[in-house]
C-alpha cells in the first residue's frame, strides 16, 4: 500500500471521490468524477462500488449515478452532536427568528466555506428545505462575509485569490470591490448579502468569535429583498448582536 508523507495514496483518492459530491452536484456518475479528478474511470467505479456496499453512497438504478448515503448523514450528526454548537445556539436562534420574523441561520467556517449547521423559523413558518450540511462560498453570502471580514489577513487574502463565480448580477466577484465591502463589514460589525448569492434574497449577518477572539461562526437573518430596507438591516443586526451577547467569546 503506497504511502507518501504519511498519506495512504489509495485512501486519499477515495476521499477525493467522496468530496466531489456537493449541494450543487448531489448526484454524479463515474465518468463525471473521473473527469473532475483526472482519474481512470475503472478506478473511480471500484471506489464508488466499495462506498455503495458500505452504505456511504447509494446508486440511482435508473441513471446509474451515485449520491451520498445515510452513513454519511449519520457521521455528520455525530460530529455535529460532539461539537454541541447546535444545542448551545438553537435557543438564541429561535429568539432571533421570533423577534425579527425572519429565518435565522447559523453557519461555521469550514474549509474556506460556510457550513450551515442550524436554522430557526418564526412562528407559523415551515422549513422549505433542510439546510443541515449545505455549504456556500464566503464571498457572496452574509454568513460568509461576516466571517471573511474578520479572518486573519493571510487567510482572507488566500480566499480572495481564489476564482469567484457570479451567482447573480449583484455578486461582488471583483476582489477590489469585495475588499472595500469587507472594510465596511469590519466598520459596521455586520455583513449584508444584497442578493449576491440568490436573486431576490437579502440577509444581514453578525460574526461570532470564540474565547480567544478568533472568528469561527456567524448568524444571519434572511428573507425576500423588499422586506430588508436599510433601517431593517440595521435593526436586525442589532437584534442579533444583543441576543448573542451572552455566548460571544464564550465558546
Amino acid at each position: 500500500m503506497p504511502v507518501e508523507n504519511g498519506n495512504v495514496k489509495s485512501l486519499v483518492r477515495a476521499l477525493q471521490v467522496l468530496e466531489c459530491f456537493s449541494v450543487e452536484q448531489p448526484e454524479l456518475g463515474p465518468s463525471e468524477i473521473a473527469r473532475m479528478l483526472n482519474m481512470q474511470k475503472s478506478t473511480v467505479y471500484n471506489i464508488l462500488s466499495t462506498y455503495q456496499s458500505c452504505g456511504y453512497l447509494q446508486k440511482n438504478q435508473q441513471t446509474g449515478k451515485y449520491s451520498l448515503g445515510l452513513k454519511v448523514l449519520h457521521l455528520g450528526y455525530i460530529v455535529n452532536s460532539h461539537q454541541g454548537l447546535r444545542d448551545i445556539f438553537l435557543p438564541y436562534l429561535n429568539r432571533i427568528a421570533q423577534e425579527t420574523h425572519e429565518i435565522c441561520y447559523f453557519g461555521i467556517l469550514n474549509d474556506d466555506e460556510v457550513l450551515y449547521i442550524e436554522a430557526a423559523y418564526p412562528s407559523g413558518q415551515q422549513a422549505t428545505r433542510n439546510i443541515l450540511g449545505e455549504r456556500a462560498p464566503l464571498y457572496c453570502t452574509g454568513l460568509g462575509k461576516a466571517m471573511l471580514a474578520f479572518m486573519d489577513e493571510a487567510d482572507r487574502e488566500r480566499v480572495l485569490a481564489q476564482p469567484m463565480h457570479n451567482f447573480t448580477g449583484c455578486t461582488l466577484s471583483d476582489p477590489v470591490l469585495l475588499r472595500n465591502n469587507l472594510e465596511e463589514v469590519r466598520s459596521n460589525g455586520y455583513a449584508v448579502d444584497n442578493m449576491e448569492h440568490e436573486f431576490g434574497v437579502r440577509c444581514v449577518a453578525v460574526p461570532i468569535f470564540n474565547s480567544t477572539g478568533k472568528i469561527f461562526a456567524s448568524v444571519s437573518v434572511s428573507g425576500p429583498s423588499p422586506r430588508f430596507d436599510p433601517e431593517t438591516l440595521i435593526r436586525d443586526a442589532r437584534i442579533i448582536n444583543t441576543t448573542l451577547k451572552p455566548v460571544q467569546r464564550c465558546i
